[in-house]
């Protein structure tokens, strides 16, 4: 499972989850350099590995490409990093939910 979900101050641009050879999207339009289609195409070579596992380390290559950013050595070397449940961005926290907002870039003036 592979999700990427895109908001600027609190509102979803765009958003894709692949599951197998499932994929579902919503928002808008999904820059051509995030497709998902293209990342998570099988592999063309054998011995690329899993077009899920493949498709990942093509993800997450665009994602830096695309936002510059980039993970830990630590992350790359040791395998999968934790996980966490998200709440959706189109709806305010419900009761007793908490939520904490990341910036990545600098803020607008």
């Amino acid at each position: 499972m592979f999700h990427l979900s895109v908001a600027e101050q609190g509102v979803e641009q765009y958003a894709f989850t692949v599951g197998g050879s499932e994929v579902r999207s919503s928002g808008g339009p999904i820059p051509p350099g995030l497709d998902p289609a293209a990342l998570f195409a099988a592999p063309a070579t054998p011995g690329d590995g899993t077009s899920d596992r493949a498709g990942g380390r093509r993800a997450l290559a665009a994602i830096a490409a695309e936002f510059g950013v980039g993970l830990p050595r630590f992350a790359i070397t040791e395998g999968r990093l934790h996980t966490f449940t998200t709440r959706s961005w189109t709806r305010p926290p419900g009761p007793g939910e908490t939520y904490s907002v990341v910036t990545l870039g600098g803020l607008p003036e």
